[in-house]
């Protein structure tokens, strides 16, 4: 019977102090996979924390430090078991968030990618490397208005506040390459079929390249994926408002009517939506119901050059002619400073910004109505000053 007990309480015994003595040097087993994580050498960090996390299967440190080894050693479904375990709350979120963003897009989830990065920046909105992620993530998507959005609201958060002007003018004077994202596109379409996002990125680049009919199978299956996203209907009315499809707009028009009540509110509040609209009231005739569209188009987002323009033909149309010159000025000074943004974008002079240039910009964009760029520009211009060595008297 002694020997019995024994044999049963001598491995629980061993048990009981192996586990002790892991946990009272715990502290000193995560500063060493730390330190060999930083030295890129991720197996042993993970050896290192073996018989911690065998004890500890919940610990925090130690399933974030495991989980970016995993990262590091490109083993991505494993760092996100790991990383996925924290929460707003955890005081590792923001560290392990990217990462795990990071694995996401290494996945070709990029549904996944995108919206742990919204949730990183609803708790950090100054992370500067998130913001590029999903900046990256938009412009290989053609997404170029929730881009510019997210540029423009981290202005007011990013500490290099440069970067985000540097590309929210190339992005606005650069667009994507259609020929070059159709590649990377379809690549993760084969690997992770069937996002809506991707599938409306297929659509929108076969759309560029003229294949009308490749575009329209992956516009449609992304809407029957998404019926009520925002973009995805935008993308889908314009494409048969240039095809002249006027059943299938038809179609698509009663089915917005037909959608819920939050989803014709999200319409209505966007000055696309409106601007569309215009474009079919002309299409069908109804030119006066076709101005009160672009009007409201232009409330909602003043100083737009394809507004304008349009607003103009319109007046002419309904023999307005003075407002319609008018209109037609307008536009003309928006685009002349278009034009002067786009030949300082294409000459790189922005690689090299001086304090000339800055003030040159700051113009620009003030006529044409960007004035939380042209307010950030003049700041930076002041820090160019401010740095510029003193004459002697």
């Amino acid at each position: 019977m002694i020997l019995a007990v024994t044999l049963i309480l001598l491995p629980l015994a061993v048990y009981f102090f192996a586990g002790w003595n892991v946990r009272s040097n715990a502290q000193v087993s995560l500063s060493r996979a730390q330190r060999l994580l930083a030295e890129r050498q991720p197996d042993a960090a993970l050896d290192q924390l073996h018989w911690l996390r065998w004890f500890e299967p919940d610990q925090p440190q130690a399933n974030l430090i495991a989980g970016e080894c995993y990262f590091v050693k490109k083993q991505y479904p494993e760092a996100i078991s790991l990383l996925s375990r924290f929460d707003t709350a955890s005081p590792y979120y923001l560290r392990a968030s990217f990462a795990l963003a990071r694995s996401y897009e290494n996945t070709a989830q990029m549904e996944e990618a995108e919206r742990i990065l919204k949730q990183h920046l609803e708790v950090s909105p100054g992370s500067q490397e998130a913001v590029t992620e999903l900046q990256w993530l938009y412009f290989n998507q053609f997404r170029l208005r929730e881009l510019q959005d997210l540029l423009e609201r981290s202005l007011d958060y990013c500490p290099n506040k440069y970067l985000l002007l540097f590309h929210l003018l190339n992005s606005e004077h650069k667009k994507p390459i259609a020929q070059e994202s159709i590649r990377n596109l379809n690549r993760i379409n084969e690997v992770k079929p069937n996002q809506p996002s991707i599938m409306r990125a297929i659509g929108n680049s076969h759309w560029k390249l003229g294949e009308i009919e490749q575009a329209k199978t992956f516009l449609e299956a992304s809407r029957r994926l998404q019926p009520e996203n925002l973009e995805t209907t935008l993308i889908c009315l314009e494409f048969y408002l240039e095809l002249g499809d006027q059943e299938t707009l038809k179609k698509l028009l009663a089915e917005i009517q037909n959608g819920s009540e939050s989803f014709q509110t999200q319409l209505k509040q966007d000055d696309r939506w409106h601007w569309l609209l215009s474009r079919l009231e002309l299409q069908t005739g109804e030119t006066e119901a076709a101005l009160k569209s672009i009007q409201e188009a232009s409330r909602l987002k003043a100083k737009q050059i394809n507004y304008l323009q349009q607003e103009a033909m319109i007046l002419q149309a309904l023999g307005k002619k003075a407002d319609a010159a008018l209109k037609f000025q307008e536009t003309q000074k928006l685009a002349a400073s278009h034009r002067e943004l786009y030949k300082i974008v294409s000459s790189g002079a922005l690689d090299s910004p001086t304090v000339e240039l800055g003030n040159q910009i700051v113009v620009y964009l003030e006529t044409l109505g960007y004035q939380n760029q042209a307010r950030a520009w003049r700041d930076l211009v002041q820090q160019f000053q401010s740095l510029q060595p003193t004459s002697p008297p």
